[in-house]
């Protein structure tokens, strides 16, 4: 949590001040140089009320605290969402407090009925990995508008960028091969017994059914296959598409599309593997590997 207080506050006047200023200097002129007594009070009253007007400007700021609570995930291209807390002791009033960035989005908020309160700001993002806000400008002119005050705060917060997932993916694995209670059935196999078969030449003596032989007096081949589990393997070396990013944002595609479809799935990466799974947090797990491929380390 970060306190606003007089080494970060900054104060300087506004243009209408400015020619409040020269107005005061033009009337002590004239009260010099006519000798002016009502004209000196008029002048004193004015700077005086200038300088208060500074000090509650000042003071409509300092004193503030200010604490980042977390920044939502997203996609590249979306906003990050940025929550931040504000709140300032229970004797104080905070008004048109205007929190921002350069050229993103603002808000503005009050704090007269309660001590303390979140707001959201939204930034925009351009690449995948850790998203690290930049410092947030919380400025105020209140009471009169005549003095601007203003100060920068660091958030220290971070959320992922997940790659942006393609609007047309490519195709799915291939998923004709039949299925069995143990799996995806893989021909050609060595494990388990899969019928027979009429012999050809180049069949391995060892293969052929010699009791099927002895009731017909033909020669038959015994097949075998391999089981594959339910679980969809979405692969890295499998994609036949080039570019990193690219492939990111396929991968990205799929997880999501198979997430919708409640699918069992996992994912390969160059060194990283996310076991088989479903549901929200394995989403999620997959999502964060994809968005800090090639990031993390660096």
């Amino acid at each position: 949590m970060v306190e606003l207080g007089r080494k970060t506050v900054f104060i300087l006047p506004s243009k209408p001040m400015l020619g409040l200023l020269l107005l005061i200097g033009l009337l002590f002129l004239l009260a010099v140089n006519f000798q002016n007594a009502l004209v000196y009070a008029v002048c004193f009253w004015l700077l005086a009320l200038l300088l208060i007007n500074v000090f509650y400007t000042w003071r409509n700021v300092a004193g503030l605290q200010v604490q980042a609570v977390g920044v939502e995930s997203c996609f590249v291209g979306d906003k990050a969402v940025v929550e931040i807390e504000l709140s300032c002791a229970p004797r104080q009033r905070k008004f048109a407090l205007q929190l921002s960035w350069p050229d993103e989005d603002s808000v503005q908020v009050n704090l007269a009925t309660h001590n303390t309160v979140r707001v959201k700001l939204s930034h925009s993002t351009a690449q995948r990995g850790w998203f690290q806000p930049p410092r947030v400008r919380i400025a105020s002119a209140y009471p009169t508008g005549l003095a601007l005050a203003w100060a920068y705060v660091a958030l220290p917060v971070q959320g992922l960028v997940y790659p942006q997932p393609l609007a047309r993916s490519f195709p799915e694995h291939d998923l004709t091969a039949q299925t069995s209670q143990d799996g995806r059935e893989i021909a050609g196999g060595s494990s388990d017994f899969g019928g027979v078969r009429a012999y050809q030449a180049g069949d391995a003596p060892k293969h052929l059914h010699w009791g099927k032989y002895a009731q017909t007096g033909k020669l038959y081949t015994k097949t075998f296959v391999d089981y594959a589990s339910h679980a969809l393997w979405l692969d890295w070396d499998s994609l036949p598409i080039p570019g990193v990013e690219v492939r990111l944002s396929h991968l990205c595609s799929q997880v999501l599309a198979f997430h919708q479809a409640q699918r069992h799935y996992g994912l390969k990466l160059p060194g990283v593997r996310v076991e088989p799974g479903q549901g929200e947090v394995h989403q999620a797990r997959c999502l964060r590997a994809l968005a800090l491929f090639g990031v993390e380390d660096a």
